[in-house]
C-alpha cells in the first residue's frame, strides 16, 4: 500500500535458476521507465480543485517553478473557475534576469593535490576573499579521482575573481625569514 502511495515501482525477484546463488531483488526497468502522464494530470487536477482561490493565486504567482503538467493543470483549473490564469507556456517575462540574480562562484585555480589547494585557499582567506574548495573531499577519499574530475577547484565570487587570480599568481618564497 505505501509503495503505491509513494509511487515506488514494484520490484522483480530474480530466481536462482537465472544464475544467482541467492535470491536477489531488482528493479524492473520496464516499470521504472514508464511515465503515467494521465494519472499525474488527474492527480494534479484533483489537487488544484480542492484548493481555495487564494491558494491557487499564490501558486500561480510562482508558476515558473512548476512542471509543464502542473502548469497546465493549474491553468485549466483557474480558467474553469473564471480566474485570471498564468500563460500557457513560459514566456520571456518569466525567464529570470541575469543581472538581478546572485552570481555563481568562479573557478580561479585547479590543483591536483589537496596540500597545494589548501595553501592557495589560505592565501585567499588571509586576504579576506571568501572561497571554497570544490571536489576536495572526493580527492581526499581517493586521490586517483583527481585527474578524472579535473582536480580540486578553488572557487570564489565572480566579483573577487580578478583579485584572487592576482594574489595566486604572486611568487611564494621557498623560505621565510623569522625574526
Amino acid at each position: 500500500m505505501l509503495r503505491t502511495i509513494l509511487g515506488v515501482p514494484k520490484r522483480k525477484r530474480v530466481s536462482r535458476s537465472e544464475g544467482c546463488s541467492t535470491p536477489l531483488w531488482a528493479y524492473d526497468a520496464a516499470i521504472m521507465g514508464q511515465s503515467d502522464e494521465q494519472k499525474e494530470r488527474r492527480r494534479l487536477a484533483e489537487w488544484y480543485a480542492s484548493l481555495e482561490e487564494g491558494e491557487l493565486k499564490e501558486i500561480a504567482g510562482d508558476a515558473g517553478a512548476l512542471t509543464e503538467l502542473a502548469r497546465e493543470a493549474l491553468r485549466s483549473e483557474m480558467l474553469r473557475r473564471g480566474m485570471q490564469a498564468p500563460p500557457a507556456e513560459r514566456g520571456a517575462s518569466e525567464t529570470p534576469r541575469r543581472g538581478s540574480e546572485a552570481r555563481g562562484p568562479v573557478m580561479v585555480g585547479r590543483y591536483r593535490d589537496s596540500g597545494e589547494a589548501m595553501i592557495a585557499k589560505s592565501m585567499l582567506d588571509s586576504a579576506g576573499i571568501e572561497c571554497f574548495l570544490g571536489d576536495e573531499n572526493l580527492v581526499r577519499i581517493d586521490w586517483f579521482y583527481s585527474n578524472l574530475i579535473g582536480g580540486i577547484k578553488l572557487m570564489v565570487r565572480e566579483e573577487d575573481a580578478d583579485t584572487a587570480r592576482k594574489l595566486l599568481e604572486q611568487n611564494i618564497p621557498e623560505k621565510f625569514d623569522m625574526e
